[in-house]
């Protein structure tokens, strides 16, 4: 039988096509193989963008299956924030049929959302109308979350030298977090020297709870936070209906639905704790590598923002009180000088300290010679002046052995004062019930000297627990030393008119004006030179300035001391008098504007200790007031030896002031005084504007013989 051709084609035919059939269906599998193993989402769609195909990494994502997929609207699964921007470019790429890109967040089937780039091409048929899109959505989300990260990290670092307000800095520091995970809640508490936890900023919390939470004093087992602050550790709470650490605090984790806490304590460069950072989720989770690396990041950050804050108002603080100091001791002495009744001269010593150191009332006991009793003398209550003759004194016992009140003994075998912190826990004393009537609960002893050894004692008296600051103390024993001097000299004055004794407390008034006050105002240039350099983040300026500060601190009160003691001035034993000057100079314009300068004329030769020491505390008044209040940026001071005079000229650049005006304070009169008695000349010149320059001559003929 013979077979038509036209039938072997037809069989021909059709067998090609069954094998092309077979070769499409391999190829369509393989590119299906090949488009599922692609790490990234592949697509396609219509023209019309109606949704026909997806590889397997995006049915994985989106939780869909190829049927349940189809003809999905990818608005659906965008971020509602992301959704506008998005239409709107793919309505314009739709117009103009070019490649579409764009950044979205698409979410997860678990409901998470992810940032993705996804790019779409056009294809088109023989008419150029598009018939498909081909897409792909490539994961970013963690490049996106790092660039947030770092561009948050960069504002936080910014806020942060800029000075702006410690809450503002951590609110923000929190939205950061918070923005790089739509349901988490990022807080930080501070936590405060009792140790309790403390509001800082929680944008996404429940005001409620962080009011309940405010107070709550850290522990062992308080929750993520105050376990966290208490162990200066992490803790991680993945589920906080299954951890122990949450069962005094369970309930309340339930009324605001959280479920999982990461608490990170915030520590300081000495390893104190500063406060904790946290962040809390409403369902079980365990962090990430990338939330670690957040919550580290976060962490230093705060603690960078909550010591600049702390240093910046310490260094404030600091400048604030050594002002107050200076300004105290200065009037307070000027007072002294100018009194000639003891009684004055403890109410404004006693005055001085209430108001400086906030204390509510005061006392001055003095040390009988005779009977070794310790005599009461005066007390400043309810702002009067009252002495043993006062009726509301009569019942309370006027002259007390050293022993009967413990504070006494210490203060005075220690020579320090004393702290009785809680007096309404502590042993009975006489007193006590006198001053707990005043609703006193602590009480500051501090020793009085003269002539190296102790004769008596004020006490401050406070209505509230008070810790001090080493200045408070300092000042307190300063003005309570300078008292016992004053009164023991009025003592002298009383029995004795002799004008020895008058030039002797001027003395004591001019050593001290000239060491304590004079050196508190170079403290204080040194605390305004470290507040500019925190101001422009220069940490090593900060603290070089703080060390000068701490060391005219103690220089000035070893010359006190020294001075109470009629002893040559330390800077003297040791070097020349341009030495002493030049290193004085050096010290006290250290970090400032001010260029100074000191030449040394002529030939030098040995002067008498006390002229040495007069002229040395002169350059050191000039010096002190120009720094105070003429704002120079120079400063020059000559010193000059010829056969016949020694000069001493010291000039400024500053603002000037008009010498026949009033002034108040002891400066130029103390300096005038001090040329009068070497028998020199005083002259000053000064204009508004201008500078001053103030010359000393002292004629070499009146040098006393050795």
């Amino acid at each position: 039988m013979e077979v038509s051709p036209d039938k072997n084609n037809r069989d021909q035919i059709v067998a090609n096509l069954e094998n092309a059939l077979r070769e499409i269906q391999v190829s369509e599998i393989e590119l299906r193989a090949i488009m599922d193993s692609l790490p990234a989402h592949a697509w396609c769609s219509r023209g019309d963008g109606y949704n026909i195909f997806y590889n397997q990494q995006w049915l994985d994502y989106s939780g869909f299956t190829q049927e349940t997929a189809l003809g999905w609207s990818y608005r659906d699964n965008i971020h509602p924030d992301d959704v506008g921007p998005y239409v709107k470019k793919w309505d314009e790429v739709s117009t103009m049929g070019t490649i579409i890109e764009a950044e979205a967040r698409l979410r997860r089937f678990d409901g998470e959302y992810r940032w993705f780039l996804i790019r779409a091409v056009p294809v088109r048929d023989e008419n150029g109308e598009i018939i498909r899109w081909f897409g792909t959505n490539t994961d970013i989300d963690e490049r996106k979350k790092a660039e947030a990260l770092l561009a948050g990290e960069n504002k936080i670092l910014e806020m942060v030298a800029t000075g702006r307000p410690l809450e503002e800095t951590l609110e923000e520091l929190c939205r950061i977090v918070d923005d790089l995970s739509t349901d988490s809640m990022a807080s930080v508490l501070l936590v405060d020297p009792a140790g309790c936890l403390r509001r800082g900023a929680s944008p996404r919390f429940p005001q409620e709870f962080i009011a309940f939470v405010d107070g709550i004093k850290i522990g062992p087992a308080v929750g993520s936070c105050g376990t966290a602050a208490w162990r200066k550790e992490q803790v991680i709470v993945s589920d906080i209906e299954a951890d122990p650490l949450w069962d005094e605090y369970r309930e309340l984790a339930r009324l605001y639905g959280f479920r999982a806490g990461w608490s990170t304590p915030i520590l300081a460069s000495d390893r104190s704790v500063l406060g904790v950072f946290g962040i809390y989720w409403d369902k079980p989770r365990s962090p990430s590598h990338l939330h670690l690396h957040v919550i580290a990041h976060m962490t230093h950050l705060a603690s960078v923002a909550i010591e600049r804050k702390r240093s910046r108002d310490a260094v404030r603080a600091s400048e604030i009180f050594a002002r107050g100091q200076a300004d105290t001791l200065t009037r307070t002495l000027d007072k002294i000088a100018q009194e000639s009744a003891m009684d004055r001269i403890a109410e404004h010593v006693l005055r001085a300290l209430t108001n400086q150191l906030g204390a509510t009332s005061s006392s001055v006991w003095l040390r009988n010679g005779a009977t070794g009793h310790m005599d009461f003398e005066f007390a400043l209550e309810e702002g009067q002046l009252k002495s043993k003759a006062d009726p509301t004194l009569a019942s309370v016992s006027a002259s007390l052995p050293i022993g009967a009140i413990p504070a006494w003994a210490e203060a005075f075998n220690s020579g320090k004062p004393v702290v009785l912190p809680g007096i309404r826990e502590g042993l009975d004393f006489p007193w006590r019930s006198h001053v707990l009537g005043q609703g006193i609960i602590t009480i500051l002893v501090v020793p009085m000297f003269v002539s190296g050894g102790p004769s008596g004692v004020i006490g401050l008296r406070f209505n509230q627990r008070r810790a001090f600051q080493a200045g408070e103390i300092e000042l307190a024993q300063a003005l309570a030393n300078q008292a016992m001097l004053a009164m023991q000299l009025t003592r002298l004055s009383e029995k004795s008119r002799q004008s020895a004794v008058m030039e002797e407390r001027n003395r004591m008034a001019r050593e001290v004006h000239d060491t304590l006050a004079q050196g508190f105002t170079g403290i204080v240039v040194q605390l305004e030179a470290a507040e500019e350099a925190i101001s422009q983040g220069q940490k090593a300026k900060v603290s070089s300035h703080l060390e000068r500060a701490g060391e005219l601190a103690r220089e000035s009160l070893q010359e006190a001391r020294r001075s109470v003691q009629a002893l040559r001035p330390r800077a003297l034993e040791a070097n020349s008098l341009g030495t002493a000057l030049a290193d004085l100079i050096a010290k006290m314009t250290s970090g400032t504007l001010v260029e100074a300068k000191l030449s040394v004329e002529g030939d030098v030769r040995e002067l008498p200790s006390e002229w040495e020491n007069n002229l040395l505390r002169i350059g050191q008044e000039v010096l002190t007031n120009a720094l105070r209040h003429a704002c120079p940026t120079e400063f020059q001071a000559r010193l000059l030896f010829t056969p016949h005079e020694v000069g001493l000229c010291l000039r400024d650049n500053g603002c000037g002031f008009d010498p026949t005006e009033h002034h108040e304070g002891f400066g130029l009169q103390g300096i005038r005084e001090r040329t009068e008695k070497m028998g020199g000349k005083f002259s000053i010149r000064s204009t508004k504007g201008a500078g001053t320059s103030i010359s000393i001559l002292l004629p070499t003929k009146e040098i006393p013989p050795a």
